[in-house]
């Protein structure tokens, strides 16, 4: 009986984990009869939540509408399955961040890489995962650029940080 649970516990290769993403990357092509996308539902909520506080004057989009959409379940499961994963691995630290000009790089880079990700009509699973999956030439340039950034990006982090 404990052999079974081991899945639920620790953390798993990455090979694992890439496997799962096509199998499921596939399943949501076949499904929904388009590719797996992010930032478009991500848009339709802002734009609610925008017209709900009174900073957009647009009621183009209703509650019930967004529910009915299958971006947002897809976007709750990548959220709720890194989360999972997080747990599982036991990596999850709940405590308060000490370092202010950390929490406000983050907020920012959060919100570029959305803003960066809207505008460039794609993020790293719509660009890179479907582009790879479809053979395209701009997913594997992405990618390359992807990993060209986040390693620039983590020098430059270690250099205000540490």
């Amino acid at each position: 009986m404990k052999r079974g649970l081991e899945i639920f516990k620790g953390p798993w290769a990455y090979w694992v984990g890439a496997v799962i993403l096509a199998i499921l990357n596939i399943l949501v092509l076949i499904v929904r009869q388009e590719p797996w996308g992010i930032t478009n539902n991500i848009e339709l909520w802002a734009k609610w939540l925008g017209s709900i506080v009174g900073l957009i004057n647009s009621q183009d989009i209703t509650l019930n509408q967004l529910m009915l959409f299958s971006g947002t379940y897809l976007n709750l499961g990548v959220i709720l399955g890194a989360f999972w994963a997080t747990l599982a691995a036991s990596q999850a630290r709940f405590r308060p961040s000490k370092n202010i000009k950390f929490v406000l790089s983050a907020l920012a880079g959060g919100f570029l890489m959305g803003y960066g990700a809207r505008l460039a009509y794609g993020c790293s699973i719509g660009l890179a995962l479907n582009g790879i999956a479809s053979s395209s030439l701009t997913g594997w340039l992405f990618i390359i650029a992807l990993f060209i950034g986040s390693w620039l990006g983590s020098k430059i982090l270690i250099r205000i940080f540490l």
